[in-house]
């Protein structure tokens, strides 16, 4: 075997082997499931999220109104998503009000009073994910916001 065909095997087998030894590190776009819920969606529960029952899930990035078994029942939700956001919309409001829950975070709505006098417990029936181009922040920061839904959206 030529000198330069075995440095070029050698070469290789090392670098094979440090590969090989070399720990593999979760990508930044992988993401560990939350309480039940796993990645990429965002989960309503019946109860707190950290008891509650899991009664839907939703990970498409478009308007959509809750199944009409689970409609205004949520009363937690959990983003698992990486850098989106989630409006949770309570069309039943004039105007319609929605709270924004940040990439990554859990939520128990009750803990949110709502401009009902209540709070957001039982009070969302449609769900709106933001995909790209979203930085998962709510009105800039990593906190729960809440707003009125613009006229004419979406």
């Amino acid at each position: 075997m030529k000198l330069t065909r075995k440095l070029a095997v050698t070469l290789l087998t090392s670098a094979g082997l440090a590969a090989a030894l070399t720990p593999l590190t979760a990508s930044p776009v992988a993401a560990a499931s939350m309480h039940g819920c796993s990645y990429p969606r965002v989960c309503v529960y019946d109860g707190s999220y950290s008891s509650g029952t899991l009664i839907g899930w939703f990970q498409d990035t478009y308007y959509q109104n809750m199944p009409a078994e689970i409609r205004n029942k949520p009363d937690a939700v959990v983003n698992t998503r990486n850098d989106d956001s989630v409006w949770l919309i309570d069309t039943g409001a004039t105007p319609d009000r929605y709270i924004c829950i940040p990439a990554n975070t859990a939520v128990n709505l009750g803990n949110y009073a709502h401009p009902n006098g209540t709070t957001w417990a039982n009070d969302v029936d449609t769900i709106k994910i933001f995909g790209d181009p979203d930085d998962g922040k709510c009105s800039g920061t990593n906190q729960v916001r809440q707003g009125t839904v613009p006229a004419n959206w979406p």
